[in-house]
């Protein structure tokens, strides 16, 4: 009886031991990253990711570490953002005023990297028989563009380069599809947008009545959570490097990118050539000149009214470490 007793005993100390022992393991394999973790990646239609994703190159070498990538597509920068901050991706690429909205909201994620601004991807369009020539022309007209986003900040800002505001103006608010219809139709005389719709525009005749340039910046930032910055950092770079990688490749030739391009939008190889001629595709860690931008930005949305609170960036910009 009692050699029973002991047996089980003995059994018993052998199965706490095993169960230790994996638990242990378990936790190891979590903080390397075994085999079982997971990297989400949120993209938007943009060549940049589009063409990273395709070439899977990225994919190839996390996976031979041991990481399993998925990839999830979004349609807005708001929506992209919104998962960011709920933990469900861990890296996103979005514009920069969306990012300064949800900061205000109370997000929280981290800058890790930008293209070069091309404020010649977004302007300020009128239909070819308007007869609109300049900024202080636009005084009294219907004017369209998306409410709360880049394209009101250019519209506030523009107007006031010419001496008015939008009081002056008749605003319409609709997003680009709804404006795009409008605008062809007549029903507004001025169209405040991005490329690729204004390329598409400018395509049909329509005019180009002013660029941000020397207005505001435009720039898309790529983001990830503070968690994997923190406790993955060489997994942020070695996604900002492969961006950097790709953004290259576009930079000397687009036509493998437009053709992504155009099988996710639509819109044709050729107009998506035009659009991704007209920008830098390259990718950098964070500088200086960005931070400075986004703080400006973010000063200007206060004063305008669209935020209601102060965003300071640089708490939530990541640097690598050299």
């Amino acid at each position: 009886m009692r050699s029973m007793k002991r047996s089980k005993h003995i059994l018993w100390i052998i199965h706490f031991l095993v169960f230790s022992l994996l638990l242990s393991s378990c936790g190891k394999a979590e903080e390397t990253g075994g085999k079982n973790k997971e990297i989400h990646i949120g993209y938007q239609k943009n060549g940049t990711t589009l063409l990273l994703k395709h070439k899977q190159e990225l994919q190839k070498e996390l996976e031979k570490e041991g990481y399993k990538v998925t990839w999830s597509e979004f349609n807005t920068g708001s929506s992209i953002l919104e998962a960011l901050n709920a933990g469900s991706i861990d890296f996103a690429g979005a514009g920069d005023i969306p990012s300064i909205f949800a900061l205000e909201k109370g997000s929280n994620f981290n800058y890790i990297a930008s293209e070069p601004s091309s404020p010649s991807s977004e302007g300020i369009l009128v239909r070819k028989d308007s007869g609109i020539q300049s900024l202080e022309d636009l005084k009294g007209k219907r004017i369209a563009f998306n409410k709360a986003s880049i394209a009101q900040y250019l519209l506030t800002k523009a107007l006031d380069s010419a001496g008015l505001s939008m009081d002056d103006v008749e605003p319409v608010y609709l997003n680009p599809p709804e404006a795009s219809i409008a605008f062809e139709q007549g029903e507004v005389d001025a169209w405040v947008v991005w490329d690729p719709y204004m390329t598409v525009a400018e395509s049909k005749g329509h005019i180009i009545l002013k660029d941000a340039t020397g207005i505001v910046p435009y720039r898309t930032f790529y983001f990830s959570t503070p968690e994997i910055t923190k406790e993955h950092p060489e997994i942020v770079k070695k996604f900002v490097e492969h961006l950097s990688n790709i953004g290259k490749q576009i930079n000397h030739d687009p036509t493998e990118a437009a053709a992504l391009l155009q099988k996710a939008t639509n819109i044709p190889a050729e107009t998506w050539e035009k659009v991704l001629n007209n920008k830098k595709s390259d990718v950098h860690f964070m500088d200086e000149k960005a931070v400075r931008d986004l703080q400006t930005e973010a000063d200007d949305l206060l004063k305008i009214g669209l935020i209601k609170k102060q965003v300071q960036i640089e708490d939530y910009v990541w640097y690598p470490e050299k």
